[in-house]
């Protein structure tokens, strides 16, 4: 049963009020963007600065591509409500996700020009994740599996630092987390206009919006890049997106499976990188070349067809994840089968991607 929980209850959003904030947000992300390379390639000293701290590895490319992506969805949160109107609970709501989103993007500009150290880094997402538990963003039962109980935070905060350092991970090529995420903000749209939820679609339009309008320079061959700056607030935000259905109270199983569908590849690189380096006996936080896009290229494809790749698998999963939507109510225990076929089509890829490495090698 679907029950709305006190603290986020839902409250219907007009069809105009989605285009306008899709608009709004794709304006000002391609205005930001576009005032940022000009910016960052001048010679003002905050230029100079910047160019001494960050090194791309690009003379023609300028990091800080988070600052559009972050900034015009924040402005977009609290403009479209001032002209469009909405409901007032929005405001805590939007209050909440906007003081940890723009937390993690502080932190973010801190390791783009210190390098923090990884625990500092970690560190400070656990307590942006601890803060947004406290304030309600609860996973508090797996659908009709059972109540998690003592273990609710520890799923919850995992989920949220999981999936910002998995978009940290994976955005090692031109146009990779930035096409991964629009991908799954149109799928999750989608799903949730479908059934009748308005506040985590409302935030999907607007981050839809905000990432198209950096990815028209990012590109290959970019002209800017995200940065930790972009990539750690910008898993959060999605991570919060999917997250939200749960706090309203919708917690039939296709939410909880939607998301991991969705994001199966940040999740499987991340997974991957972890057990990779911990069997190694390296800290899980250090880097390496062993990221599906690393790999792809190693078998000959260019940067593009890499990334062309890696989307097209992002978004075969997603389309699949929209079988449950409609048919989750229909075959009992569902879910479960669905997410073995699911693992299947996975453990298929990974296969074919070891096989011709192999190959290559031999």
């Amino acid at each position: 049963m679907e029950t709305p929980l006190p603290m986020f209850s839902t409250h219907p959003i007009s069809g105009i009020t989605y285009l306008a904030a899709y608009a709004l947000s794709l304006f000002l992300s391609v205005v930001i963007c576009f005032a940022t390379i000009r910016l960052l390639k001048g010679e003002s000293g905050l230029a100079r600065f910047v160019r001494g701290r960050v090194h791309t590895g690009r003379r023609e490319v300028v990091s800080f591509g988070g600052v559009a992506v972050i900034v015009s969805f924040t402005l977009t949160l609290w403009l479209v409500p001032l002209f469009f109107g909405m409901h007032p609970d929005h405001r805590s709501l939007f209050g909440a996700i906007t003081l940890g989103t723009v937390l993690m993007f502080l932190l973010g500009i801190y390791d783009d020009l210190v390098v923090a150290r990884p625990w500092t880094k970690l560190t400070g997402q656990l307590i942006i994740a601890i803060g947004l538990y406290q304030f309600g963003f609860h996973i508090d039962r797996i659908g009709d599996w059972g109540e998690l109980g003592a273990l609710s935070p520890v799923v919850t905060i995992l989920w949220f630092v999981g999936i910002s350092n998995s978009l940290n991970l994976i955005d090692g090529k031109d146009g990779l987390a930035g096409g991964l995420i629009f991908l799954s903000c149109l799928t999750l749209t989608l799903v949730y206009l479908e059934r009748d939820i308005f506040e985590a679609p409302f935030l999907s339009v607007i981050l839809a919006g905000s990432v198209f309008g950096f990815l028209l320079f990012n590109y290959p061959p970019a002209k800017i890049i995200l940065g930790d700056t972009g990539s750690l607030p910008l898993g959060l935000l999605i991570s919060l997106v999917t997250l939200l259905p749960l706090a309203e109270g919708f917690t039939d199983e296709i939410y909880y499976l939607l998301p991991l569908v969705t994001l199966l590849v940040p999740i499987t690189d991340t997974l991957w990188a972890f057990f990779r380096r911990v069997r190694k006996g390296v800290s899980p936080f250090s880097r390496d070349a062993e990221h599906f896009h690393h790999r792809l290229e190693r078998l000959g494809l260019s940067p593009t067809r890499t990334i062309f790749v890696l989307l097209g698998i992002a978004l075969y999963f997603d389309v699949w994840s929209l079988v449950p939507v409609f048919n989750i109510n229909l075959i009992p225990k569902f879910t479960p089968v669905f997410f073995v076929f699911i693992l299947i089509h996975l453990a298929f890829l990974v296969s074919w991607l070891r096989k011709k490495e192999k190959e290559i090698k031999t």
